[in-house]
């Protein structure tokens, strides 16, 4: 089943615990079953990312595919600092997923360093 969806979160950068609220796609779904495999990804990327001198941080998940076992996630993360409503920093990841474990497969690529 194929399914696109956005969800976005906004937190502060030094809060340790990561939660995103689901937000239901235009076609009204409800992405609460997959709630723990989002954190699990999200979680992954806090490891990954640099959060340094973050003030909030957003994370969109842009793509989700069900896989035989678990999902396949596309998340666009932006961190935001002092210096504005501008992104310092934004990262791409894909992430693949069952439950709230580690990802079975995780990558992450920086799209913009703030350079």
């Amino acid at each position: 089943m194929k399914h696109k969806s956005r969800y976005t979160s906004n937190m502060l950068a030094v809060v340790t615990t990561l939660a995103l609220a689901g937000v239901a796609s235009a076609r009204q779904d409800n992405w609460t079953a997959i709630q723990p495999e989002i954190n699990a990804c999200v979680e992954a990327v806090g490891q990954h990312a640099n959060y340094s001198d973050a003030t909030r941080v957003r994370h969109a998940v842009v793509g989700v595919k069900e896989r035989t076992v678990g999902y396949k996630l596309t998340i666009e993360t932006a961190i935001y600092t002092d210096n504005g409503d501008v992104p310092s920093r934004e990262y791409a990841t894909s992430c693949i997923v069952n439950g709230n474990h580690a990802p079975m497969q995780f990558a992450i690529i920086a799209t913009n360093d703030g350079a």
